[in-house]
């Protein structure tokens, strides 16, 4: 588990790149996430910009539009 600064050195790194950008291609691969994705989010994440890239707590989270 990274620590906190670790966690918003990467989000202050990829914030200038990720936002008011589309994501071109989502895959959800991973059926034993923490919480379990709805059905279709990977279509649902396919073009979607993202508008800002925040941190809450160690979890590095995207607003979409």
């Amino acid at each position: 588990m990274p620590e906190l600064p670790e966690v918003e050195t990467v989000r202050r790194g990829l914030e200038p790149v990720m936002t008011g950008r589309r994501i071109a291609a989502a895959l959800v691969n991973r059926a034993d996430l923490r919480w379990p994705l709805p059905q279709g989010m990977a279509d649902r994440l396919t073009g979607a910009r993202v508008t800002r890239l925040w941190r809450r707590s160690k979890y590095i989270l995207a607003d979409l539009d």
